[in-house]
């Protein structure tokens, strides 16, 4: 028999239910009992498996059946001696069964009643009595009765007890919501999980919501497609799914259920297990890994993976494309690995990886050469990096593969032209290039045979500078021109594109028909054209006589990458020399030209030596012809006014006769021009001496600070009486309040105003001349203006020369009786000063003369009038 522990909670109660229906029998069947047992019916009760009594009104027991006496533990011969009722029982239940037994006896019940009995040796047992009152002839003489030992239904009610508050443990306490609900989806039962999920308290949910209540629209139709198919006999649906759950506010999340249904029972129960953070977990993972393999694809890299306990090694198809393998022909090993390492990386590669695996490092990084399926070596970049275990022990190493050739190519032709550049400027002609150009190519990709060829369009022909063969010698090839020659030189040379030839290539007897070889065949040839700006100048070709694997394709991309600045290199080498050659005849003709100019500068300095004598033998002639002129011109002038007065004061008044008078009107005139004439002569001296003590620096200057208002109003007061005479003009001073003062002589500044409204005067028929002053920080600006004819642009350029006169037209003003010296004293005065002096003018609209001297001090003076 199983123990009550080992029983499903199904078949405790079906057993409770079993017990209680044999009470039901025996209380029925107890009723039935007479007021005498016969003898025969005593033999039937005591084989009853039920424990029946009669018990007097004295509460003595007047028969107990044997399964009874066994039952208390008492035998015949006690019952015999006497046995009471209150004998079976224990203190504690001895006031409620004797009030019951009155009960009974009245007729008033009760007549099923549950005890605590007790045997004969004290051990309480639980039972249950059902009895009837006992009469004859009407009279209630005692109590018959059945007696049954309800120990087992207590443990069985006990266990189901426990069993109910073992589920309704888990039911309430277990990690995940639960729920119960019957066949219309009614919840009839959920824990506190439950309720929090569903954000509304308990008491709004059971016997009032349904589950299709929590669910999202769109996984409705599915759900209740499910429960439908249950409550259909035989149908069949998951009992196990995910759905998206909606709580009362709205928050949706991601819900795993498990759902069974009740044995013998229309309802349903089910764990609901919130799997949001998984899913977003799992999301997140996912786009993790779809963004990892997006950029492991678009980095184009091979994936590799090394688990160091099993020695089981993974190469993505990728890494193993990338090596010019397919999947199934390069086995996952790492042998496979190790085998395709260059011999001379192998060892620091391997150290680099033991250095992960020792834990020296987290991760690494190494360049290394593998060898191609089609029997080149490729440049890998390898990573890694390791995973550790709790004790820190390195179990696995996995990382990526990069194919990195095409950039150690670019890096190594980078570093070649750059060398070939620097080559120029550190070889001292072109054989000395050429031979660092097939060093730098030797190393770079082995040019074991190398030569450069140059074309010569004058003579027609290819020569070669630099020649280095295993074999064959150096030649030259002729008529270049000529269209039956042949060679793979003269191919690239026409074609201006690179060619490689190698005997792997199974077309290459059609190639040699078509293109022709000179000299000895080799198993690989690879040339490239030499351009500048875009013209083909040559060719440059690396060949080797015994692997035809020696050079690939890509070598040809190299090689002409740096064919470009092998040519280039060549062209300046070669403008170069030129240059240098051209210097080298520059210098002789410099030398020969300094020379001649060393002569003639010898020549110019004696022509200047001499001339400097002469000027001062001019300017001694000049002074001293000046000084012998004034001596009778002074002379001639006086006695001419003399002559004048004295005829004018003692004859003219004697002449009566109006002839006589005429002609000493005339006499008189002849005297007026004798002395005028005299006068312009002495002011021709005048200019000429100045003009020429100026010059030979003998000049003397009276320099001081002078006020420039002054000096102007004083010129225009000497002056004023000319411009009177004549009407039609106006003579205009427009000076400031206050200007700077100026350091020079006062007679000077004076003779250059006298010359400018001189000029002004004799040249403006009417309108005005005014005078003017302006000032900067540095400088005092005084400007003569006139209205007169004006001066041509041409003449502007030359009018401050010695000797110069303005023309009107193509002739010489008839008024101009000037030397033509005066404004080239006028200059020499202003730059004496180191002022400068110009002139502004329109033909027909008048002139501007202006001139500039420095500023001696900051303060102003007044301009008083």
């Amino acid at each position: 028999m199983m123990s009550d522990d080992a029983k499903s909670k199904k078949e405790l109660i079906a057993e409770l239910n079993d017990l209680r229906d044999e009470l039901e029998r025996i209380k029925a069947g107890s009723s039935d009992l007479s007021t005498g047992i016969p003898e025969d019916c005593r033999t039937i009760l005591d084989n009853l498996p039920q424990v029946v009594f009669e018990l007097g009104m004295d509460g003595k027991f007047t028969y107990v059946n044997k399964l009874g006496l066994e039952t208390f533990g008492y035998t015949q011969a006690d019952l015999d001696n006497g046995v009471w009722a209150m004998d079976i029982f224990p203190e504690k239940e001895a006031p409620r069964v004797d009030g019951n037994i009155r009960n009974i006896l009245r007729g008033h019940g009760p007549y099923g009643e549950e005890y605590i009995a007790s045997r004969k040796d004290g051990v309480e047992f639980p039972i249950k009595i059902y009895s009837q009152p006992l009469r004859h002839n009407g009279k209630t003489i005692g109590i018959r009765g059945t007696v049954i030992d309800i120990s087992d239904f207590r443990d069985v009610e006990f266990a189901l007890r426990q069993s109910e508050n073992h589920y309704k443990a888990l039911f309430d306490n277990t990690g995940t919501a639960m729920v119960l609900f019957d066949s219309q989806g009614i919840i009839i039962r959920c824990n506190d999980h439950f309720a929090r999920l569903c954000a509304c308290p308990k008491e709004e949910i059971l016997g009032k919501m349904s589950w299709r209540d929590f669910v999202y629209e769109e996984d409705l139709p599915t759900m209740i497609q499910y429960h439908n198919v249950r409550n259909d006999d035989g149908g069949c649906a998951p009992s196990d799914y995910e759905f998206t759950f909606i709580n009362r506010k709205g928050r949706k999340r991601k819900i795993h259920v498990f759902l069974q249904c009740l044995p013998d029972s229309m309802e349903r129960v089910c764990s609901l297990i919130d799997i949001t953070d998984r899913k977003q977990t799992e999301e997140a993972l996912r786009l993790s890994e779809e963004r990892y393999q997006l950029v492991v694809r678009g980095a184009n890299d091979g994936i590799w993976d090394w688990d160091l306990e099993s020695d089981k090694v993974y190469f993505s198809p990728r890494y193993k494309a990338i090596l010019g393998y397919e999947d199934h022909e390069f086995p996952n090993m790492a042998d496979s690995w190790k085998n395709h390492v260059h011999p001379d990386d192998l060892d620091y590669v391997i150290a680099a990886n033991m250095e992960c695996i020792n834990g020296k490092v987290d991760q690494f990084e190494v360049e290394y050469r593998m060898l191609h399926k089609d029997g080149t070596y490729r440049w890998i970049l390898g990573r890694g990096a390791s995973a550790k275990n709790r004790q820190g022990v390195t179990y696995r190493l996995a990382g990526t593969h990069t194919d990195t050739t095409a950039r150690k190519i670019q890096e190594r032709t980078t570093l070649a032209r750059y060398a070939i550049s620097e080559a120029v400027s550190t070889t001292k002609d072109l054989p000395q290039l050429y031979k660092q150009i097939y060093a730098i190519l030797d190393d770079l990709i082995g040019a074991r045979n190398f030569y450069i060829a140059l074309v010569d369009e004058k003579k027609d022909i290819l020569h070669f500078p630099f020649w280095v063969d295993e074999k064959d010698d150096y030649y030259e090839l002729c008529e270049l021109s000529t269209t039956t020659k042949k060679g793979l030189t003269i191919h690239v040379l026409r074609t201006g594109e690179p060619l490689f030839i190698s005997h792997a290539d199974p077309h290459l007897k059609e190639l040699e028909k078509k293109i022709g070889f000179i000299g000895s065949s080799s198993k690989v040839w690879l040339g490239v054209p030499l351009k500048s700006k875009g013209k083909v100048i040559g060719v440059m070709a690396i060949q080797d006589y015994h692997n035809p694997l020696h050079y690939r394709r890509s070598d040809a991309a190299l090689l002409e990458a740096a064919s470009e600045q092998v040519a280039l290199a060549i062209e300046r080498k070669q403008s170069e020399e030129q240059l240098t050659q051209l210097n080298e005849q520059l210098e002789v003709k410099v030398c020969n030209r300094t020379a001649e100019l060393e002569t003639k500068a010898l020549e110019l300095e004696r022509a200047n030596k001499r001339l400097k004598e002469l000027d001062k033998i001019k300017s001694a002639l000049v002074s001293s012809i000046s000084h012998e002129l004034r001596t009778p011109l002074t002379s001639i002038r006086g006695f001419a006014k003399l002559a004048g007065k004295d005829f004018q004061r003692h004859f003219k008044s004697l002449t009566n006769d109006s002839c006589l008078t005429a002609k000493g009107d005339r006499l008189l005139r002849n005297l007026g021009i004798i002395e005028n004439e005299g006068e312009r002569l002495t002011r021709l001296i005048n200019d000429f001496l100045d003009i020429n003590r100026i010059e030979s620096g003998m000049a003397s200057w009276n320099d001081s600070f002078i006020n420039p208002c002054e000096t102007v109003q004083q010129a225009v007061f000497a002056l004023s009486g000319a411009f009177e005479s004549k009407p039609g003009i106006r003579l205009i001073a427009d000076l400031p309040k206050e200007v700077p003062t100026v350091y020079a002589d006062p007679d000077k500044l004076q003779q250059i105003l006298s010359n400018l409204l001189n000029n002004a005067w004799k040249f403006t028929r009417q309108g005005t001349v005014s005078v003017s002053i302006s000032h900067t920080q540095d400088t005092v600006t005084i400007c003569v203006a006139d209205t007169g004819p004006g001066i041509s642009k041409e003449e502007q350029h030359s009018i401050f020369e010695k000797f110069h006169k303005t023309r009107i037209g193509d002739t010489i003003t008839q008024d101009d009786k000037g030397t033509g010296l005066g404004l080239a004293i006028c200059r020499e005065i202003v730059e004496h000063y180191d002022g400068s002096i110009w002139v502004e003018s329109t033909p027909g609209e008048g002139s501007t003369f202006c001139f500039t001297l420095p500023i001696a001090r900051q303060q102003n003076v007044a301009c008083t009038f």
